[in-house]
């Protein structure tokens, strides 16, 4: 199974280097916004943990 950042690897591969067609190419765009987004919100997420975890006690 592909980690999310993988994907992210293949699909801007796939657009900068391979002839698709544009309906192709407008689906992979579209998945790798949808991908980078969702990474974006992993990563926010675990900012929030990382930086609740490491607050001074009250």
């Amino acid at each position: 199974m592909l980690t999310i950042h993988d994907q992210i690897r293949e699909l801007r591969a796939e657009l900068a280097s391979c002839a698709l067609t544009r309906r192709e190419r407008v689906q992979a765009q579209a998945e790798l916004d949808r991908l980078v987004a969702r990474q974006a919100r992993m990563d926010r997420a675990t900012d929030a943990v990382v930086f609740i975890g490491e607050a001074p006690p009250a």
